[in-house]
């Protein structure tokens, strides 16, 4: 194809035949982009000239007719949906994509060029061809059809000036071959329509000379004398001076090739430097990092990168520039992006990532999800496998590797749960994961602070925050525009506090309405209003389209849009094509789909909708979505749900349980929270419109249970089931009843009730329910989850004590692995009273031999068994267990398992007397537990701590806080504590009230036997309550090691405590022995400090 600007414009296509190329505006926009081949006109720049600066509203519109109608004519034969090659759309405008040779301005400069070159090398005969060649382009005045336009005139006089120099150049070559004569009659010519060219009169001059006219060489001096003085009132230059003197003397060097006068190069001025972008100004530190990460990663040193700054600051330009040098240092790299509340299924990110490194559509899903005999196993089992599995993916070939997680802040919390684990184990592999986020909260800022508080911990994590710029540096990218005022600097940096986009988009606005001075005032406030204005520029059309669009979500599917806007293909990709234009949306490589050019553009579409408009968008979608193959249940889910007040409800509730059941099957527990949480939303809608429908809520509430029991939020699951069973009930449904109550009962670290509940109504509902005919499985579980009901019921204890050991039973004899699990776990938590130690061991150790045990019931019954080595004085098992639960919590991964790991470590710490160890590790379990539902989160860490300050006399510090906490009704089991720690702050008197208003009653559960030993110590400095009393109480366990419940403090042997009160109670004789045994028990463990503080208790008794 051949594009023709030196004469009327013409376009010859690839056998010779002329294009029609429509009207004179559309000639003239084809015109201003063959001017600049294979360089951006913007959009703006186009509109501009086309209207000289007074564009009619509808004039985007009208452009894009125009380029729709040159695509069509100059690629006639491009199939539909097949995007153009010839005039391509490219942010911020078009550009002509062809070769520079293709267009006869181009072939004319780059001949003349040469032949100049050649002129002045002295290859004579090789510049003639050049410049014949360059000349012959010419079919007449170029660009005279748009002299009317402001384009044309500038250009049209720089390519006179360039073509007037290649005809001189011409000229000379042929003087230097000897055609003079030849030469005479072309040069008359010339000077006479061009008189004040000097350069034409010394040609003309030494070409009458070269053919033996000297008197009429003569006579042309004078000529151009006269001229110049009478018209300009000029000598003539000094080229044409020389000249005169060499003919008056009849120089011999005229004879010979004449050099030129020193040649002053006119090059044509079509293709402008290239528009300024949004480069990297102010990222010299954070590249350098990043470079540094890329070259440790090829050393096998990978890990995390985080890039963390507010919306627009440019984390994703960095992430793009550290992904550039990572493919220039021969990385693999591989882009995952997080999308923003548009139904993406679980792991979202990682499927694409997975896909880019070679899994193809079908494998990375499989990869993500629970292969073939995982259903059964334990989620904490399953979900470890499936990081593993995604490890091995990134590790297995050797190769290194980029990773880029963009907009984390948008990831759902299974995607943050597997970067959580992989930053553990990519610091020893070559592979890098640059994480680009906001600093405020996103999609699940819950999860998210846990991972960024794990990524912390972990080696080979760097972050680093890309900052605003300051007043220079925006000026420094001003310059890059050709714009150095410095007051405009100054109002647009404090309009735009140096943030990238929005200075960016800013100026594109301003820009387009002609106002880029200083005194422009009236600058928009913010960047929604920015990007507002700019879509207000786009055709009516253009701008509904995009707002469907924005429903869609950041990432836009062509199909999907098109079936929204229920418009056919072509004039989809017609409407988008001023969007994409602008830079508002950006095509995606590979396919037809578009991703709007940042999450703020998107962000300000959808806000314009209004709730009425964005619901009814939202039912569309889903309604044109479903007839799609393939198309996600959660994306369904999220639309329908988002429209459920217009007629969506029914399909939201469909689509949610189809998602919540899908992300289970993945192990993306969190995401099936929400989704089973969408579907009862859904339900309330249509409760509300057409009557209640009790077993569906019933249904839901179990599911919703089920999910939230998997996160660990006990409380959560506690008031959907309670509802759940409400509901049975209320139906007189069995089935539907025992359903819901053996949730309560399945394996947890702990009580679901918070400390001395329980609830009378559910343990009545349990014992109906054992009164009427029921299977093996049915019974052990109601009975076990009647068990842990009762612990905290007061008189009812020891019969749910009772209930918990048949439930054993019956699980023994039906051979059943899993029901033998939960109902164990259930006895061990019902049984927890001091004189039941050996059951409890018993039934912990019973628990870890069964088959197939999953690695969450496994870490409890760890946990619970270390309690009772710890008490029994079995440190080596005990630190052999710790080693395995560590293990373990690889594969759990829950903060709750983890919580009570770190608490079950405390106790064995402080009797070792690694007190700095052991505030650490109540620093970590407080943060695991925070905001966690179940009870007493703060008690463990506070034990913990006062133990390591009493340690070194300092426990009297946290007399006021313990004070204050205590207090509370459910914090009883703190009491005694405060009230040691008063004594420690030597306040007898505070002491003496504390108990006078508590009392000193220690109820008969786990807490008992810590809490007596406490009672213990006060009693025997405070005489309150009665020594002899608190000492009957100990002197069965004497043999034992004192351990709070399940972990957070030991406390050395029993005997300490019971010397102390032997003293008390005036028995030296008795103190003394169990001084002496509490010595040798600490010795012999090895204890030091609680070794010490025996032997001063001996010292001092004599």
């Amino acid at each position: 194809m051949d594009f023709r600007l030196l004469g009327p414009l013409e376009v010859l296509d690839a056998h010779g035949r002329p294009v029609e190329l429509g009207t004179p505006k559309q000639r003239a926009v084809l015109a201003m982009l063959a001017l600049e081949p294979g360089r951006i006109v913007s959009l703006d720049r186009l509109i501009d000239e086309l209207w000289s600066g007074e564009p009619p509203s509808s004039a985007m519109g009208s452009l894009q007719v125009y380029i729709a109608k040159l695509r069509k004519a100059l690629e006639p034969d491009r199939p539909p949906r097949t995007p153009a090659a010839v005039l391509v759309t490219r942010e911020p405008g078009y550009l002509l994509s062809v070769a520079p040779g293709q267009v006869d301005l181009v072939r004319f400069s780059t001949w003349a060029e040469d032949g100049g070159r050649a002129l002045g090398l002295g290859e004579h005969a090789m510049a003639l061809r050049h410049l014949d060649r360059a000349l012959a382009t010419w079919r007449g005045e170029p660009l005279a059809e748009f002299a009317g336009h402001g384009f044309a005139q500038p250009v049209a006089a720089r390519l006179g000036e360039l073509r007037a120099t290649a005809m001189e150049d011409r000229f000379e070559a042929r003087l230097a071959l000897g055609e003079g004569a030849a030469c005479v009659p072309d040069l008359e010519r010339l000077v006479e329509a061009q008189p004040f060219r000097e350069r034409l009169w010394r040609l003309l001059v030494l070409a009458l000379y070269r053919a033996g006219r000297q008197a009429d060489a003569l006579a042309a001096l004078r000529r151009v004398r006269t001229l110049l003085a009478d018209e300009l009132g000029l000598e003539p230059g000094e080229a044409l001076r020389t000249l005169e003197q060499a003919v008056f003397a009849q120089s011999p060097e005229l004879a010979a090739a004449v050099p030129g006068p020193a040649r002053v190069e006119v090059r044509e001025p079509a293709p402008a430097p290239p528009q300024a972008t949004d480069g990297l100004i102010a990222r010299e530190e954070p590249l350098r990092l990043a470079a540094e990460r890329l070259a440790a990663t090829r050393r096998g040193r990978g890990g995390v990168l985080l890039v963390t700054g507010e919306a627009g600051i440019g984390k994703t330009r960095l992430a793009q520039a550290a992904a550039d040098e990572a493919e220039a240092r021969g990385l693999a790299t591989a882009w995952g992006h997080c999308a923003e509340d548009t139904g993406a299924p679980a792991f979202w990110p990682w499927l694409q990532i997975l896909g880019s490194f070679g899994q193809d559509s079908a494998g990375a899903p499989h990869l993500l999800s629970g292969e073939p005999g995982t259903r059964g196993e334990d989620p904490d089992t399953a979900l470890f496998g499936l990081h593993e599995r995604v490890l091995k993916e990134l590790t297995a070939s050797g190769e290194p590797r980029l990773v880029v997680l963009d907009d984390l802040h948008w990831a759902d919390a299974s995607s943050l749960r597997l970067l959580s684990f992989l930053a553990g184990h990519l610091h020893r592999t070559p592979v890098l994961i640059l994480a680009t986020l906001r600093p405020e909260p996103g999609g699940d800022p819950e999860q998210l602070r846990d991972t960024l508080g794990r990524l912390a911990r972990e080696p080979g994590t760097d972050r680093l925050a890309p900052a605003p710029f300051t007043r220079e540096e925006v000026s420094a990218y001003l310059a890059r525009r050709d714009l150095t005022d410095p007051a405009l600097a100054g109002v647009l940096h404090d309009r735009t506090g140096g943030n990238p986009f929005f200075l960016n988009e800013l100026l594109r606005l301003l820009d387009s309405e002609h106002r880029l001075d200083a005194a422009s005032l009236g600058v928009p406030a913010g960047v929604r209003e920015v990007i507002g204005r700019r879509v207000a520029r786009l055709p009516e059309p253009t701008q509904d389209l995009l707002r469907c669009a924005a429903v869609l979500g950041r990432e836009v599917s062509f199909d999907a849009l098109a079936a929204v806007g229920a418009l056919p293909p072509e004039e989809v990709m017609s409407l988008l094509e001023p969007a994409v234009a602008s830079g508002l949306l950006a095509e995606l490589p590979d396919g037809f789909d578009y991703r709007f050019s940042h999450a703020l553009v998107r962000d300000a579409l959808y806000a314009e909708l209004g709730r009425l408009g964005r619901t009814r968008l939202h039912l569309r979608a889903g309604e044109a979505l479903e007839s799609f193959t393939g198309v996600e249940a959660s994306v369904l889910a999220h639309h329908f749900g988002a429209a459920s007040r217009v007629g969506g409800a029914a399909k939201a509730i469909g689509y949610a349980v189809r998602a919540a059941r899908r992300s289970a099957d993945q192990h993306a527990y969190d995401e099936a929270v929400g989704f089973w949480r969408r579907a009862l939303d859904g339900l309330d809608v249509l409760d509300a419109r057409d009557g209640a429908d009790p077993r569906r809520r019933h249904e839901l509430l179990i599911g919703l249970g089920r999910a939230l029991r998997a996160v660990g939020d006990v409380e959560g699951a506690r008031a959907a089931l309670d509802e759940a069973i409400r509901i049975a009930a209320d139906l007189r449904d069995k089935a539907a009843l025992v359903s819901a109550i053996v949730v309560f009962g399945e394996v947890a670290v702990w009580n679901w009730r918070a400390y001395g509940q329980s609830d009378e109504r559910l343990a009545a509902l349990v014992e109906d329910l054992l009164d009427e005919p029921l299977d093996d499985r049915d019974r052990a579980a109601l009975l076990g989850t009647l068990g842990v009901e009762l612990y905290y019921s007061g008189t009812r204890r020891a019969e749910g004590e009772r209930r918990a050991a048949e439930a054993v039973a019956i699980a023994r004899r039906a051979g059943d692995p899993a029901l033998l699990t939960r109902v164990l776990n259930n006895y061990v938590i019902a049984s927890w009273v001091p004189e039941r130690e050996r059951e409890r061991r018993s039934a912990a150790e019973e628990m870890l031999a069964v088959p197939g045990l999953p690695a969450g019931a496994e870490v409890v019954a760890r946990v619970f068994r270390m309690a009772h080595l710890l008490r029994d004085g079995e440190l080596a098992e005990w630190e052999r267990d710790l080693a395995r639960c560590e293990r373990l919590l690889g594969e759990v991964r829950r903060p709750e398992p983890e919580a009570m790991v770190r608490i079950a470590e405390a106790a064995g710490r402080t009797l070792q007397g690694r007190w700095e160890e052991a505030e650490r590790l109540a620093g970590d379990s407080s943060a695991l537990l925070d905001g966690s539902s179940m009870w007493g989160p703060d008690f463990p860490g506070l034990i913990t701590l006062f133990t390591c300050r009493w340690a070194r006399g300092r426990a009297g510090e946290m007399a006021g806080g313990l004070v204050s906490r205590a207090g509370r009704p459910d914090m009883m089991p703190l009491r005694p504590v405060a009230v040691l720690a008063a004594l420690e702050a030597d306040d007898h008197a505070l002491a003496r009230d504390l108990v006078a208003r508590w009392g000193t009653e220690v109820r008969h559960d786990w807490s008992t036997e810590f809490l007596t030993v406490v009672w213990g110590y006060v009693a025997a400095r405070l005489g309150v309550p009665e020594p002899a009393d608190v000492y009957a109480r100990l002197a069965p366990y004497a043999g034992r090691l004192v351990v709070s419940g399940m972990g957070a403090a030991g406390w050395g042997s029993m005997h300490l405590v019971l010397a102390e009160l032997a003293r008390a109670m005036g028995e030296p004789e008795r103190a003394r022995e169990h001084a002496r045994q509490a010595h040798e028990t600490h010795l012999r463990h090895g204890l030091d400090h609680w070794a010490g503080r025996s032997r001063r208790l001996l010292t001092d008794l004599g």
